[in-house]
């Protein structure tokens, strides 16, 4: 006679075993460490009639972090739009630039800055996509691009980023030509470009492969592409 409890018991146990496998062949890896942060791209909104007291606070920030460790340090002016500031900042790590967040001259511009404000500051974190040392110093035209892809084409569209900055750095009238990551959102990515003159940006801009590059990444983009141009704050 067949034992039916033995039958229940082996069929139970062979059971436990396979839905053991599945869930070992399903449990997903641990997530990997996120990279090292270590710049910084700052957008900062003022009322327009306060533009002048927000240069007055930025440059005081600026000259207060000489000598103070930071690999980049740069404030910038849109054109056309002078009450809009970008502050560009690279450190030795993510802790270096986190430790200047919380330092007292961070925590004054902060603090001098909010009755100013017609936005939040907007502080986003980042890491490398391709960056390199400059190539001089005497820049007219800074530009800070935001692109954001969607996330399926989020590879593709770094990418096609990593190949534009890359190809067009040390071009001519090319200063700086460097691509970055926001942190918080791997998606969006910041292209920061530095150029001796006007011409020379708008010679780049009108470029086959610059053209080629915006065709390429437009059905990617999650957004408009945010190209703005700025002055280096004296």
């Amino acid at each position: 006679m067949v034992d039916r409890r033995q039958i229940l018991v082996g069929a139970a146990g062979a059971a436990g075993m396979l839905a053991a496998e599945a869930a070992a062949q399903t449990t997903p890896a641990p997530a990997a460490a996120p990279p090292e942060s270590p710049w910084a791209v700052t957008y900062i909104e003022v009322d327009p009639a306060q533009a002048e007291a927000a240069r007055r606070l930025l440059a005081r920030y600026r000259d207060a972090l000489k000598d103070k460790g930071a690999l980049e340090f740069a404030v910038f002016e849109q054109m056309g739009r002078p009450n809009q500031f970008v502050i560009v900042e690279a450190w030795p790590s993510a802790k270096a630039r986190e430790d200047n967040a919380a330092a007292a001259p961070a925590r004054e511009l902060r603090a001098g800055l909010a009755p100013l404000l017609i936005a939040p500051y907007d502080e986003r974190p980042h890491f490398a996509l391709s960056t390199a040392p400059k190539t001089g110093t005497d820049a007219a035209v800074h530009v800070v691009t935001h692109a954001d892809f969607i996330p399926p084409k989020r590879e593709q569209g770094s990418a096609e980023v990593r190949n534009l900055v890359e190809a067009g750095r040390g071009k001519a009238g090319n200063i700086v030509f460097d691509a970055l990551v926001q942190a918080s959102r791997p998606n969006h990515l910041t292209i920061f470009e530095c150029w001796k003159t006007a011409a020379d940006q708008q010679t780049h801009s009108a470029a086959a492969p610059t053209r080629a590059f915006r065709a390429a990444i437009g059905p990617m983009s999650g957004s408009l592409y945010d190209e703005r141009l700025y002055t280096l704050l004296k």
